[in-house]
């Protein structure tokens, strides 16, 4: 996984990169215009040193006497790289006069008038135009001659500066985008570690750690941020207290109602039995009575001692008292002493031995098996088998299944799927009581509707 600062969705690279955009755009956007202005200017200073340097070799022959205009004679005064024209008579020639544009021409006549025009970006065509007296000539004194120069000079050092110019304007721009990036780097620093710490603590907090608190100090915003998460989780660490002191209050009072009613139902159980062995003889009306009473002193039994185990859950005071049992033969008898030994179907090897608590295992089949009867269609059965390190109970029925949103709320206390129906022939307590059993001995329990069969799933371990 990539580290937080080198993802590209992160705050910090986010910064970063902004930051480096904002420099590449103005500073490029700077050093071109700088550029393109310098690059006129090395040009025009270049153009004016050759142009001054070509003024100063041809201004001087103005008024000269030149002992007739032969390039033997004019060699003596014109430089070896000028051609030298006169009346449209080519005098000198090193430059083919097809080369010089027509525009160059205009004015050609003018004494000492400097003339020029850039070739490209390293030459420059110059031309100046002189009076001499050929002194070869009669009345020469009288008419002097009009004697132009051309010549192309190169402009001196130019694409060097400009090279110059390049690279500082490179190391410029790049020195601009390194301390722009860590000028980034440290502003989204100071901004992504506040928001690090909050993310560390919310995450603490999500744990269940309510204590956390953060400094609030920084950047005002997240000062102000950082005090809002402090507020909140306080007020949630008071609202969850009270809710463990409510729920711990509920327990008690359920554990204490229990035990309160063990007394009562202690005496009363006698009198149902009595009630039920006498129920042949007693009236029609009475007998009816009689079976309802011993029909809610059982359920309410059944209900006082699920409160009693679950509150032993609750308290964390529930023990297993492990030996190695068959889990096959543990199976038969729970079935047999319900008699369900006939309605149920038993698919199972010889023997499967585990070590667990027969006690607590009997209740899981027994509140399994008994869910399977009441809310499922037959035929029941029960499945054992082992996997690797696990033994494995399946108990199937096919009736019309759990909806998948109520497959973990069933597990629940006193849950029903339908909320209309008023009473439940059990305890409400038997699949939450499963399950915590199941979860003292290290196993699981799923659920699952395979093939129109609802399938209840315990592992439990071997060993």
């Amino acid at each position: 996984m990539k580290p937080t600062w080198l993802r590209v969705d992160g705050l910090r690279t986010r910064l970063v990169l902004v930051f480096i955009a904002i420099v590449v755009v103005i500073a490029g956007a700077t050093a071109g215009a700088v550029s393109y202005m310098a690059r006129s200017w090395i040009y025009s200073n270049a153009q004016d040193v050759a142009a001054a340097q070509f003024r100063d070799e041809v201004a001087p022959i103005n008024g000269q006497y030149i002992d007739g205009l032969t390039p033997e004679n004019l060699a003596q005064h014109f430089q070896s790289d000028m051609t030298v024209f006169s009346n449209g008579e080519i005098l000198q020639y090193t430059l083919d006069p097809s080369r010089i544009p027509p525009s160059f021409s205009n004015g050609r006549g003018s004494i000492t008038l400097m003339r020029f025009e850039r070739l490209d970006s390293e030459r420059i065509l110059l031309g100046m135009s002189v009076e001499v007296t050929d002194t070869s000539t009669p009345d020469s004194s009288e008419n002097p001659t009009v004697v132009t120069a051309v010549a192309v000079r190169p402009l001196i050092g130019v694409q060097d500066k400009f090279n110059d110019l390049l690279r500082v304007v490179g190391l410029t721009l790049t020195l601009g985008v390194l301390i722009s990036g860590l000028l980034g780097f440290w502003i989204a620093s100071t901004l992504v570690r506040p928001l690090k710490r909050l993310d560390e603590a919310a995450s603490r907090a999500a744990d269940g750690d309510l204590s956390v608190r953060l400094p609030e100090d920084g950047v005002a915003e997240l000062a102000q941020l950082t005090t809002t998460f402090n507020n909140m989780v306080a007020r949630n660490e008071a609202v969850i207290n009270e809710l463990k002191e409510s729920e711990e209050q509920s327990r008690r009072f359920v554990a204490d109602v229990s035990h309160e009613l063990r007394t009562p139902l202690a005496a009363l159980v006698p009198v149902s039995e009595i009630l039920s062995e006498e129920i042949p003889n007693l009236p029609a009306d009475a007998a009816t009575a009689a079976r309802i009473v011993s029909s809610e002193i059982t359920k309410l039994t059944r209900l006082v001692e699920d409160l009693i185990e679950m509150s032993r859950h609750d308290s964390q005071q529930a023990r297993l008292v492990l030996d190695n049992i068959d889990l096959v033969s543990l199976t038969e008898r729970t079935l047999e002493s319900r008699g369900w030994s006939d309605i149920v179907e038993l698919y199972a090897p010889e023997n499967i031995s585990a070590r667990v608590d027969s006690r607590r295992i009997d209740i899981v089949l027994a509140n399994l098996v008994g869910n399977a009867l009441r809310h499922g269609s037959p035929p029941v059965r029960v499945e054992l088998g082992t996997v690797p390190g696990y033994a494995v109970i399946n108990v199937v029925d096919h009736g019309p299944g759990v909806s998948p949103e109520y497959r973990q709320a069933i597990f629940r206390r006193f849950f029903k799927v339908d909320t209309a129906r008023g009473r439940s022939e059990g305890s409400g307590l038997g699949l939450s009581l499963t399950v915590e059993n199941v979860r003292l001995h290290g196993g699981s329990i799923d659920i699952d509707h395979v093939d129109g069969s609802t399938v209840f799933t315990v592992r439990l371990p071997l060993n």
